[in-house]
């Protein structure tokens, strides 16, 4: 039997994967990022003030979460900001 073919995933040097740029995430219209921090606080943002070579990952070990003080965060798009129906509904069935 065949294995299974594994891709590489690129990372940075400390383990972490390296994530999409802000330039491809405005390329797919996406205007705000979301933050986590492992304790559970998040919290979304405008990603006009980051550069568009700037990638989602190079951000992540410099958040410090407000709520706990932990160093580090899991940066994400925000692929439902702007869409005002799902921002009230959250992630129920709108019809």
């Amino acid at each position: 039997m065949p294995r299974p073919v594994r891709r590489h995933t690129p990372t940075h040097a400390d383990g972490r994967p390296l994530k999409i740029t802000f330039g491809e995430m405005r390329e797919m219209g996406l205007r705000g990022v979301l933050v986590y921090c492992h304790c559970g606080h998040h919290v979304a943002l405008d990603a006009d003030r980051w550069h568009d070579s700037m990638r989602l990952s190079d951000l992540e070990p410099r958040f410090v979460c407000q709520a706990c003080g932990y160093r580090g965060a899991d940066v994400r798009p925000d692929f439902e900001r702007g869409k005002p129906q799902m921002a009230v509904m959250g992630y129920r069935n709108t019809r």
